[in-house]
């Protein structure tokens, strides 16, 4: 009994199995060079009526097997599966980009990637429909939109003004900008704590600003980010020089102008089931 038991041990950690009732994945971990590769077989059962089917699988390179005489016509197609557009509703779209056809034994190598898609269309001896199987790699990256502000320092904080008829320099009290904002951050939504990319656009409803760096996942539905932001601010007029000599009419609205600059910015946002800025 204990030596049954070992065996069936040892079959699960060494050759783990995904099973469906019409079709089998098995997957070899090697050991060595070939410790990063994931290798297996796809094993499809024609006995087993069914119209369609759709299960994921880990990424490497896979033999597909139809050990089945009711095989009458296989067409493989392969497809890449998009990110979401980057927008709170939208559907998934697919490209196919490669289509093949085969016969008889019907034993091909699927080789899967992240977001890899094949369709596999058999028909059956006997069947007039045509079955279909979908077997998919899903990578666990994906973008998110989240709603959040963002903390722009300012590093040149310099501004013109008037005293007695000419251009001085004077230091702008403000330190920072505060600017609400939308940002799509690609993050790893299979953990709790994930580093990733972020970028987005901030509105104050004057000016755009533009922002891009690195991200923080927390629970998926909080983000801290920082990096580079591209925004407009108000700075010295190039058309005038500390020392030249103005006229009385000439206001610091004209001694200085807005300018986009680029600052460091530190900002958070949050995940909504939907956008908090459209009313219901």
């Amino acid at each position: 009994m204990k030596t049954h038991l070992l065996k069936i041990l040892a079959f699960v950690i060494f050759i783990p199995s995904t099973f469906f009732s019409q079709i089998k994945v098995e997957v070899k971990k090697e050991t060595g060079e070939n410790a990063k590769k994931v290798n297996g077989t796809i094993t499809i059962d024609l006995s087993v009526k069914v119209d369609s089917i759709e299960i994921p699988v880990e990424k490497g390179n896979y033999e597909l097997f139809i050990p089945s005489s009711q095989l009458k016509s296989l067409v493989i197609k392969k497809e890449a599966i998009e990110y979401k557009p980057l927008k709170m509703e939208g559907e998934e779209k697919r490209d196919t980009t490669k289509s093949a056809y085969r016969e008889s034994d019907a034993i091909a190598e699927l080789i899967f990637r992240s977001n890899t898609q094949y369709i596999l269309y058999v028909g059956v001896t006997g069947e007039e429909k045509v079955r279909r199987y979908i077997i998919k790699s899903e990578s666990d990256w994906k973008w998110t939109t989240s709603f959040g502000a963002n903390a722009v320092f300012l590093t040149s904080r310099s501004r013109f003004i008037s005293v007695n008829n000419a251009v001085a320099e004077n230091r702008d009290g403000k330190m920072m900008d505060l600017t609400p904002s939308i940002m799509f951050t690609f993050i790893n939504n299979q953990r709790n704590f994930s580093p990733g990319f972020t970028g987005g656009l901030g509105f104050d409803f004057e000016e755009l600003s533009v922002f891009a760096g690195g991200a923080l996942g927390i629970g998926q539905n909080i983000i801290l980010m920082a990096g580079i932001a591209v925004h407009k601010q108000n700075r010295p007029n190039t058309d005038y020089t500390v020392g030249q000599t103005i006229d009385s009419s000439v206001t610091s609205d004209n001694l200085n102008k807005m300018q986009y600059r680029v600052n460091p910015f530190v900002g958070i946002s949050f995940r909504f089931d939907k956008n908090p800025f459209v009313a219901k």
